[in-house]
């Protein structure tokens, strides 16, 4: 994290000793925030977060048709006494021809469902983005390049360095809820290996798209890594004192490549936009154990191929300026969305069984008047029931100063209990 944040401060200072040659205007964004919790249990609305933070974006136009583009960004909690200051997002981009390339710390843009993308296995994404409804994902180290033809287009990806999921403080604490042994858990997923070096370990995706009774088409693959390692439980016989020969359980992780094949499309029905996307694969097996130790390993991740699904549309209906309305289907073969882990079974230690998820993404927006808005996301899990809610209000004054006013709700007993009734005031100024 150190190391990190010396490399994003060494950057920021080349360019900013770089403006005046580069002729850089650079904008950004101020932004401060208020965070309340419900505390169920003793019926009472706690303060936990006063943040306060930036966004600061340089990008110039350069002589030979290419564009380059530097941005980072930081906070602080003043609540919390904890902050973070990091490169958000470092790229150059042009073309040659029927030739686009962009190249550096960028994000992806894959798919054509909206935000929850089965062919898109470069999205990384802290709780914060999906609380907040940015779905886009964190920016990774990348190069990416699109030909095209006269009714299609071929694009290529490659991630020279994987870059695993990050979990952070609400991560956790939902491990916590959801699996009694999670600090077992998390500790095994911090000690697993990473893939290092290019090469071997770089993560590599093709794209074909083209145009189909106004449809807009893609064909995908991918091969790379899973964001989050593969765990097992592993159950060996040590001697201990007093006690003689024990079976002892732990967890160990593996990060295994993955490869998976995706289609995704989408257009409009009459006044309807409709869009699909599905992807299938998995990752590798478990390589087997030659540890005369070991009495048993049992997998506590998804060991087989696996189908995603996305179906959705989005209509405005003509209620005052608009009404828009959006719908999403969402499937998970893998399980699922906040725990990827299933424990075995405690009798026979078998596996556990990992069972398909369901769930409906909902999404309401109204805007009163161009200052004004309204909005409601609705995220529904069909096998537990259970769901969060998340309004929020938008005002945008003058001058570029905007305040928002924000909610989660979860609902039911299940994966999205330990989220918590939060609510936010937030304001921002981008300049």
């Amino acid at each position: 994290m150190k190391r990190r944040k010396q490399c994003a401060a060494m950057v920021f200072l080349v360019l900013l000793l770089a403006m005046p040659s580069l002729a850089l205007e650079p904008t950004g964004e101020l932004n401060a925030s208020m965070g309340y919790v419900w505390d169920s249990e003793d019926s009472e609305l706690l303060h936990n977060s006063t943040r306060t933070g930036f966004r600061f974006v340089l990008e110039d136009d350069l002589d030979f048709g290419s564009t380059l583009h530097f941005s980072t960004k930081g906070w602080w909690d003043w609540k919390q006494k904890d902050g973070d200051f990091a490169l958000d997002q470092l790229w150059l981009k042009g073309y040659q021809g029927d030739l686009d390339y962009q190249a550096g710390r960028q994000v992806i843009s894959w798919g054509t469902a909206d935000g929850f993308n089965p062919t898109n296995h470069f999205a990384r994404m802290s709780t914060d983005s999906l609380l907040s409804g940015a779905l886009g994902g964190d920016p990774l180290w990348a190069g990416q390049a699109t030909y095209y033809g006269s009714n299609w287009s071929l694009t290529g990806v490659v991630v020279p360095l994987f870059t695993p999921q990050d979990i952070d403080d609400q991560m956790k604490r939902m491990f916590a809820d959801e699996d009694p042994q999670a600090a077992m858990v998390l500790e095994a997923i911090q000690n697993t290996k990473k893939p290092r070096g290019f090469g071997k370990n770089s993560e590599l995706a093709l794209r074909a798209e083209t145009q189909l009774a106004g449809f807009d088409v893609q064909a995908s693959f991918f091969t790379g890594f899973e964001p989050l390692p593969g765990l097992e439980m592993v159950v060996t016989v040590q001697d201990i004192p007093g006690i003689g020969p024990t079976a002892v359980p732990s967890f160990e992780g593996t990060y295994r490549r993955q490869n998976f094949i995706g289609l995704a499309a989408a257009g409009t029905i009459g006044s309807v936009g409709v869009w699909g996307e599905l992807a299938f694969g998995g990752p590798a097996k478990f390589a087997e154990s030659e540890n005369p130790l070991e009495i048993a390993r049992v997998p506590l991740s998804v060991t087989e191929r696996y189908l995603q699904a996305v179906v959705g549309g989005d209509y405005t209906f003509p209620v005052g300026k608009g009404l828009l309305a959006q719908a999403q289907y969402i499937y998970r073969g893998q399980g699922s969305l906040l725990a990827p882990y299933v424990l075995p079974k405690a009798e026979t230690m078998e596996p556990g069984e990992v069972e398909a998820a369901h769930y409906l993404y909902g999404r309401l927006g109204y805007d009163f008047s161009p200052s004004s808005s309204l909005e409601m996301v609705v995220l529904h899990g069909f096998k537990e029931k259970v769901g969060i809610i998340l309004p929020a209000y938008t005002y945008r004054f003058p001058n570029s100063i905007q305040l928002k006013l924000s909610l989660v709700r979860p609902y039911g007993e299940g994966e999205f209990t330990s989220i918590g009734t939060q609510g936010r005031l937030a304001v921002s100024y981008r300049f």
